[in-house]
């Protein structure tokens, strides 16, 4: 019991050292970074439960999904995968969207 106590614990303490919000929670447009110089904005927490993701001159609103882990967000070919402050999208033109993080 103790050490499940000190997991929680330490996870908590890394979730309050996040740069950003993570994904699913309130936030305006994150603009992201990721390899090979691409790059996208979202905005997380939007009315329906749904992320606004800006990318390769498109712009969709995209439902959440269910997902093992992280947040998860799709709509056909078009998928956001977020968890802290990384994040993985496909679907939109240019993609993949690889290794992206907030900044």
């Amino acid at each position: 019991m103790r050490r499940l106590s000190l997991i929680v614990a330490f996870g908590l303490l890394l979730a309050g050292c996040a740069t950003a919000p993570a994904p699913g929670t309130d936030s305006g447009p994150l603009r992201y970074r990721c390899d090979g110089g691409k790059g996208f904005t979202a905005a997380w927490n939007q009315p329906g439960d749904r992320v606004k993701v800006s990318a390769g001159g498109v712009t969709k609103a995209l439902p959440h999904v269910r997902s093992g882990s992280g947040a998860r967000y799709a709509a056909g070919a078009y998928e956001i995968w977020g968890k802290g402050d990384g994040a993985l999208l496909s679907g939109f033109p240019g993609a993949p969207y690889d290794n992206c993080r907030v900044g």
